[in-house]
C-alpha cells in the first residue's frame, strides 16, 4: 500500500500546488514524507516533481524542510512556557482572562494542569525540537467523549510562520486516530482572529455562528463523517491511494 502511495506523490508535480485537507490525511496514512513548500504556503509530497524552479537551481528538499512535532509539557519548560505565554497579545486571543505578570508558580501549574487527567490532551508544539506554542483537546463537560474542544495558541515570536497551519491538522488527525469515539470538535476563534479562523477552514472545518456565551467568540464544528468524506473525495481524485476508514460513532448513517 505505501508503495502506491509513493508512486502518487512521485508523479505530483509542485505546480499542482499544495495538499489539500483529504490529499494530507491520505499521504500520511500511508507513510508518504511530506514537506512544507513556504513559497506555497502548503504541503508538499517531498519527492514530487519540482517543475517550478529550473533544476540547476533547485533547492534542497526534504533535508531543509522544517518539523513540526507534539510532547507533553515538561516542569524544566517553565522559562520557555513563561517566555511564549507571558505576553498580553496571546492573552488576546485566549478565553481565559491574562494574569499579568504569568509567573514562575503560575507556568508550573499550567504545565501540571496540561498533564493532569483524561479529560483532556495538551501538547507543546514543537519546531525543530523547541516548544513555539500549545493545542488541545478537552473533552467537554457533561457530554460523553464523543464531543471535543479544541483550542491552540503561537508565542507571539513565531506568528506569521504558518505554524499553526501546519500542527493543528497533525495534531486533529491523530486525535481521529487515537480517539475511536470522538464524532465532533468544536473550536472558538475570537472574532478579531481571522488568521486562526482560516486555519480551521482550511482544515474544513465549517462556521457555525457566535457564541452565544460570549458574542466577540465564532464557533467552528469539525465532523469525524465530514473529515472522512473529504478523504474519500481525494481518495477518488488520486485512486492510486488507498486509505482505510476511520471508524467512530459519527460515521454511521443517520436516520
Amino acid at each position: 500500500m505505501a508503495m502506491r502511495g509513493e508512486s502518487w506523490a512521485a508523479r505530483r508535480r509542485r505546480s499542482e500546488g499544495p495538499l489539500d485537507g483529504g490529499e494530507i490525511a491520505l499521504a500520511r496514512a500511508q507513510g508518504v514524507e511530506l514537506a512544507f513548500d513556504a513559497a506555497q504556503t502548503g504541503w508538499v509530497p517531498a519527492a514530487l516533481a519540482d517543475d517550478l524552479v529550473p533544476p540547476a537551481t533547485a533547492p534542497p528538499r526534504a533535508g531543509g524542510a522544517r518539523r513540526i512535532g507534539f510532547r507533553p509539557w515538561r516542569s524544566a519548560d517553565v522559562p520557555l512556557f513563561r517566555e511564549l505565554l507571558d505576553d498580553p497579545a496571546v492573552w488576546r486571543h485566549l478565553p481565559e482572562p491574562y494574569p499579568d505578570p504569568l509567573t514562575d508558580r503560575d507556568a508550573l501549574a499550567l504545565i501540571a494542569v496540561s498533564n493532569d487527567g483524561p479529560h483532556h490532551t495538551v501538547r507543546a508544539i514543537l519546531l525543530d525540537g523547541r516548544p513555539v506554542g500549545q493545542v488541545r483537546l478537552a473533552f467537554m463537560a457533561g457530554t460523553d467523549a464523543g464531543l471535543g474542544e479544541l483550542g491552540y495558541w503561537i508565542g507571539r515570536a513565531f506568528w506569521n510562520r504558518a505554524i499553526a497551519s501546519e500542527a493543528v491538522p497533525l495534531f486533529v488527525a491523530r486525535m481521529w486516530r487515537t480517539h475511536p469515539g470522538l464524532g465532533r470538535i468544536v473550536a472558538r476563534v475570537h472574532a478579531d482572529n481571522p488568521a486562526s479562523a482560516r486555519v480551521l477552514e482550511k482544515l474544513g472545518a465549517q462556521p457555525a455562528g457566535l457564541d452565544p456565551r460570549s458574542p466577540a467568540w465564532r464557533l467552528f464544528v469539525l465532523d469525524r463523517g465530514a473529515a472522512n468524506r473529504r478523504a474519500r473525495s481525494a481518495a477518488a481524485r488520486h485512486p492510486g491511494l488507498a486509505l482505510a476508514p476511520q471508524t467512530g460513532a459519527a460515521d454511521r448513517p443517520s436516520a
